[in-house]
């Protein structure tokens, strides 16, 4: 098998050699597995969840994630694209186009990648230029009028000094649904993006390179979908008006669902080779995004509860790092300072008379600066210590107004928040196809403000980690075997709830999360290609106590021993391609996997109403590659159409308890054509 390559430590080592728990999915596996936005991610990497809600993305890895994602609000698993941290959920629903690959590290990443990394990091590493000319498009045909394309193409404009490569992407799907009101799609999907990249090479020892990034959708993908109330036996309001979808994936609303983003970056990365074994890096990055979405939240006709959104962001970093190798040893230095101000809102109009509304809105802004280290010291053969440490400060402020349903109230405040956050590893090689390592590392994510909602704000959550784990490759590389073991010591994590019209968020108590996670890809044969994954999963609160919205009139209740919200108890995919070749030089390719994922809860009371059961999906596909420049694809994805809720809210009492309810792709089939030059 071939050997991967990653940047998980900010310098690029094999991911066998990389102390972590690390999954690196390449380009071809990404075509291979029909991956091509982020909620088709999850099914690659174990325990690892990825949920949609109102067209937003959901990150959850090893049980640490967000229940709920308002104005401003920050992930737990930092999102990176060609190593620039994007910081709105909102616009990290990106398509994944000429990617070279995605690594997912798992745990908290303190030292290197700091604020926002207490769940671990993903990191999008789209292709580079070359100095030969190549061309490569990818034309998908397939069900739900499904048309996409994808194109890359590049080389040098001037040898050995400028390289450019540019790509593109496009989607236009129709709906997975109808709004049985209006008879217009739901669930479709309109999108475009491009990127150019260009790589510089000024003189020997320095190299930049530049990438323009630009994204933009206008559907109505991701709506709310009505099941019922959250209160067994009982009507939502908007069934008590007799509005029933004739279907599970149709909604009924009296306004037409939309979504728009146009999300774009710039960002410049220097690289001076000061010597032979020290360099000098510079990472410039500028991003801004807006977010607007239309839905009809009760599902009624004509409209009795239409929620927009609005959020618009910008944000400026700098990343600056010494990077510096020897015999046996190696380190980092770095410092980061990042910028963000946010503005938006959420606005619905309120039933019971015309004067009344729930409405949030509001800005944010966010000021982050930070030093660290990162090093690794082999003090003797086959044993090596890493060391790292981030010292990190940030001021959080915010100002708007709260109105629900007649008298605004003033919201926000200011924040300020300093953390440490150190690791420590032992790492053992007794041979070139063997790594053992045992760390602890400590992670934080900012607390803060929602935009729009009042209180305090909430307090950093903290979280501290142990892990140990093997990787191996035996039988001549044709067989890779990897583990890991967690325990963490969760605190201060951020819940959020809805009671009456208001968003409240408050920090639990203290929570406990362990696990084991395997990884193994095996080439028994030149034709065969075996890929296997388990993660097992116990996250649950130690300490909570707060009121059950669904039954205010019992108080504070404890929720110890309750499950932490998307934490599957286990996940699994098993995958196989056999090829088969045809004459000199074509082949038939015949792949196929399935995924399988435990129960889980989308809220922290175990409500039956917020709730997906065990499941499994299939996908296979069948490949012609005529050994030149063309191959076609034949495809299908959740083959047996299982019905999958992505995520699933209980809002408010006063309509009904309805739960907001988020569906996954159906079955879906296709045809890929692709070329490459």
């Amino acid at each position: 098998m071939d050997e991967i390559i990653v940047t998980a430590q900010k310098r690029s080592e094999s991911v066998q050699d990389v102390p972590l728990a690390v999954s690196a999915v390449g380009g071809a596996a990404l075509d291979r597995l029909g991956v091509s936005n982020p909620l088709q991610l999850g099914a690659t990497v174990p325990n690892f969840n990825l949920q949609t809600n109102s067209g937003v993305t959901y990150i959850y890895l090893r049980g640490v994630g967000n229940n709920f994602l308002g104005l401003g609000i920050d992930s737990n698993v930092a999102y990176h694209a060609n190593g620039v941290y994007v910081a709105r959920p909102r616009a990290q629903v990106m398509s994944y186009f000429d990617v070279d690959r995605i690594e997912v590290v798992r745990g908290p990443q303190g030292d290197l990648y700091g604020r926002n990394a207490t769940g671990g990091s993903i990191n999008v590493i789209t292709r580079k230029p070359s100095d030969e000319f190549s061309a490569n498009a990818t034309l998908s045909i397939g069900n739900y009028g499904l048309v996409q394309g994808e194109f890359g193409v590049g080389g040098a404009v001037v040898p050995d000094k400028v390289s450019v490569r540019a790509a593109g992407f496009i989607m236009d799907r129709g709906g997975y649904g109808t709004n049985d009101a209006t008879g217009r799609d739901v669930d479709n999907r309109k999108e475009q993006a491009g990127r150019l990249t260009v790589e510089l090479t000024p003189s020997e020892p320095l190299s930049i390179e530049i990438i323009a990034d630009y994204f933009h959708a206008d559907d109505a993908w991701g709506v709310v979908h009505q099941a019922g109330s959250g209160i067994p036996g009982a009507l939502t309001l908007a069934e008590a008006f007799g509005n029933f979808p004739s279907r599970i994936r149709n909604v009924v609303s009296g306004v037409d669902p939309n979504r728009t983003i146009r999300a774009w970056g710039i960002q410049g990365t220097a690289t001076l080779d000061v010597t032979d074994n020290i360099s000098l890096r510079s990472i410039t990055a500028y991003r801004k995004s807006r977010f607007t979405a239309l839905d009809e939240l009760i599902g009624t006709n004509p409209s009795m509860g239409a929620i927009s959104q609005l959020e618009k962001q910008h944000q400026f970093s700098e990343e600056v790092q010494l990077l510096a190798d020897g015999t046996g040893w190696d380190f980092i230095l770095g410092g980061y300072y990042f910028t963000e101000k946010v503005d938006g809102f959420i606005h619905i109009p309120l039933f019971f008379d015309p004067a009344a509304q729930f409405d949030q809105r509001g800005t944010g802004d966010t000021k982050a600066y930070a030093v660290f280290a990162h090093g690794s010291w082999e003090f003797v053969p086959t044993l090596k210590l890493v060391l790292g440490a981030r010292y990190s400060h940030e001021k959080r402020t915010s100002e708007g107004v709260f109105t629900a349903p007649f008298d605004p109230i003033p919201t926000g405040g200011r924040k300020s928040f300093n953390a440490f956050t150190p690791k420590a590893t032992l790492q053992f090689e007794p041979s070139d196809n063997l790594t053992l390592y045992g760390g602890v590392s400590k992670g934080f994510k900012s607390g803060g403000f929602t935009i729009g909602v009042p209180g305090p704000g909430v307090d950093p959550e903290k979280l501290l980690s142990y892990e140990v784990g093997a990787k191996a490759q035996l039988f001549d590389r044709h067989l890779t075997a990897n583990v890991a073991a967690f325990w963490y010591d969760y605190k201060d994590m951020v819940v959020t709830r809805i009671v009456g019209a208001q968003t409240v968020e408050e920090n639990a108590g203290k929570s406990t999360i362990n696990g084991i996670e395997f990884e193994l890809t095996a080439r028994p044969t030149d034709r065969l290609r075996i890929d296997a994954s388990l993660g097992l999963l116990d996250a649950k609160f130690d300490s909570f106590t707060t009121p059950d919205p669904l039954n205010p009139a019992a108080g504070p209740i404890s929720l110890a021993g309750n499950r932490l919200p998307g934490s599957a108890e286990y996940t699994a995919r098993i995958g196989a391609q056999y090829d088969i070749p045809i004459g000199d030089a074509s082949m038939f390719s015949v792949n196929g996997d399935v995924f399988f994922s435990g129960d889980m809860f989308f809220d922290p009371y175990e409500h039956s109403g917020s709730y997906q059961s065990s499941y499994e999906t299939y996908n296979a596909s069948l490949t012609y590659d005529s050994g030149q420049w063309w191959t076609v694809t034949l495809w299908g994805r959740n083959l047996t159409n299982r019905t999958i809720v992505s995520n699933q809210l209980i809002s408010a009492d006063f309509w009904g308890y309805p739960r907001l309810t988020y569906l996954r792709d159906p079955r879906t089939y296709g045809v890929d054509f692709k070329v490459k030059f």
